[in-house]
Formats: C-alpha cells, structure tokens, sequence
C-alpha cells in the first residue's frame, strides 16, 4: 500500500486508518486544505495608504441629454493634508452644469470629503468620466498624486428607450395629413394708432415736465474707480490687525467681502448674492478675466470658504498670504487708461 505523509494531526491520523481508495482521496483533500490554511496565516497584512478615492455615477445608466450625478470620495488619515481639484466646465467629454461639496467629517477614525458634479452630455453609448488627480501630503514629506478611478456610465439613445417604436415599423402606421390652416382675418391698424398716440402723449408730457421743472444743478462728481476703493478697503482691513488679535474668521470674512463688491463693481458680475461655486462657474465662461486671475480668484475664495464655513485656523502666513493675493488680483485687473493722441 502506498504511504502518504500530511503535516497536521488529523492527516497522520486518516493515513493510519486508511485503508480503501476513497479514504486515500480524503487524506489527499484534508492535506491540500491544510497545506492552504497554513499558506494564508503567513500571508502578509495589507499596507495602508494614506489617502484612498472612489469615484461612482447616479445613475450609472442616462438618456442622452439627461444630467446625472458624478461623485468623488476622498478618505485620507487625519494628519494628511488634501486638495481635490476644482473641475467647473467640462470633465473629459462631459459638461459640468453645477457642481458642489460637502463638510469634512470623520468616520472610522479618518477623515472624508466629497465632491459632487452633474454632468450631462448628447453622444450616446458607454461613456469614460475620467477621474482626476487628487493631491495630498503627509506630515513631513513631499506632495504625491494619486489617480481617481474612471467611472462608466451608459448614455441610450431616445430611440434605444425601452418600447420605444423602430424606424422600420414607421412605415405600418397610418398617416393622415393634416388639415390645412384656416385664415382669420383681423385688422390691427386701430391698435397700431391707438398704440402711437399713448406714445405720443407720454413723450409730450416728458418735453413739458423737463421745461417746467428745469433748473441748473451742479455736475455730479464722477464715481471713484472700483479698484481705488478697493485697495483702500484693503489698506484699512490690514491696519486693522485683526489676525495678530486672532480674529481669523472676521478678517477673512471682511477680505472676502471687499474683493465680491470689487468684481461687482468693477466687471458687473453679481458676485456678493452669488455662492463660491456658483460665481467660480460664471467667472470661468467671462472673458474679461484672464485663465490666471480666474485660477488665483478659485484658490482665494475657496480658501476664505474654508475659514468662515469649516472653521478651519489658517496657519501664520496663509492671512498674509490671502491678503496680498487680493491685493494683487485687483492690482492686476485695473483698468487701462487711453493715451491722450499725439
């Protein structure tokens, strides 16, 4: 008879009692599954990264022109320092058409973030929403990128619909033309002259109020230039010392507030009744901004958002760093003024 050798106690005790073909099959099983146990105690432990990003679609399956929701899941430790990017006009061959966060918070002794976009797009099939590259940093060490996974979502076709009816079958249906339009005649020339003469009347009553009541009155002084006020906000703001009295939140409030009145004024965007991402969105579609005060206009203002919001301590020089990107951004779009002709 042959002999078998198994390394556990059970093996040697089925190779004593073995004494037929089947017990020989079952000694051979219990060896491989012990032999299998052992191999997975060695195995060893998962490392842990740092930061891990998940990206999903909702729904993962659209009709074409349908907007749908893109997410990105930022789970990092808590000591490690992330920046997901901003994307807030097109993600690969998708268009960004709103686009938000959510508050950090802790689960599971780390922290996540979250960022959501609705995309929408008009060419059918499986389409790729690429993931970003998200930035981090640990204590101490240099900054790494790590790749977000793509997503797939499937974009059908209005015809492709689920009982929708085929072009071949078009042909079986039975088509009547339609009537043809029934003239109504009107006449509106009595509207018309009534029309002219309340016009008429109004602008004869404004040429006789403009006669009665003329007086001389001295010309108004022409308004200051936006970025004058601004910049003398911004010199009174930093007289102020607020920072140096640890007052964060109320100087970023304040700084935020003088650069929004400046781009209202100055480029006639309605920035100060508009959120962070909602005036970001029409600042990246204005021409009158170039692509780099577009990009130190995003990190400021998400930078203030982060102060006033998430009650997040700015370090020692991130105030006066935010107060001369201000400074500078409204030094940057003054505007020229035309050379007098030779």
């Amino acid at each position: 008879m042959p002999r078998f050798s198994c390394p556990s106690p059970a093996g040697r005790a089925l190779r004593r009692a073995a004494s037929s073909g089947a017990l020989l099959l079952l000694v051979g099983l219990a060896c491989g599954a012990a032999t299998r146990a052992a191999g997975d105690e060695t195995t060893p432990a998962a490392v842990r990264v740092p930061v891990e990003v998940q990206t999903r679609v909702e729904p993962k399956t659209v009709t074409i022109g349908t907007p749908f929701r893109y997410s990105i899941r930022v789970t990092a430790d808590k000591d490690v320092e992330v920046a997901i990017p901003q994307l807030s006009v097109q993600i690969g061959e998708f268009e960004v058409t709103d686009f938000g966060s959510a508050p950090p918070r802790e689960e599971h002794g780390r922290m996540v973030s979250e960022r959501w976009y609705t995309l929408v797009t008009y060419t059918p099939g499986d389409g790729v929403v690429p993931g970003p590259s998200v930035q981090y940093r640990v204590p101490g060490g240099e900054q790494q990128n790590v790749a977000a996974p793509d997503a797939l979502v499937i974009v059908q076709s209005l015809l492709d619909r689920p009982g929708a009816t085929p072009r071949a079958d078009v042909k079986d249906v039975d088509l009547r033309d339609i009537k043809g339009p029934v003239a109504v005649p009107h006449d509106y020339r009595p509207l018309l002259w009534l029309g002219a003469a309340v016009v008429g009347l109004v602008l004869l009553a404004a040429v006789l109020y403009r006669l009665i009541n003329r007086r001389r009155q001295a010309p108004a002084a022409p308004p200051r230039p936006a970025h004058e006020v601004a910049l003398e906000a911004l010199a009174k703001l930093h007289a102020a010392h607020l920072v140096e009295a640890g007052r964060h939140e109320d100087f970023y409030v304040r700084l935020s507030d003088i650069v929004r009145t400046y781009l209202e004024a100055r480029f006639q965007l309605r920035a100060p009744e508009m959120t962070t991402e909602e005036f970001l969105q029409v600042a990246q579609r204005d021409p009158q901004l170039t692509p780099a005060q577009r990009s130190l206009l995003g990190h400021f203002l998400s930078e203030a958002d982060l102060v006033k919001f998430a009650r997040y301590v700015p370090a020692g020089g991130d105030a006066e760093r935010a107060y001369n990107a201000a400074r500078e951004f409204v030094q940057s779009t003054v505007p020229e003024v035309p050379r007098a002709a030779a």
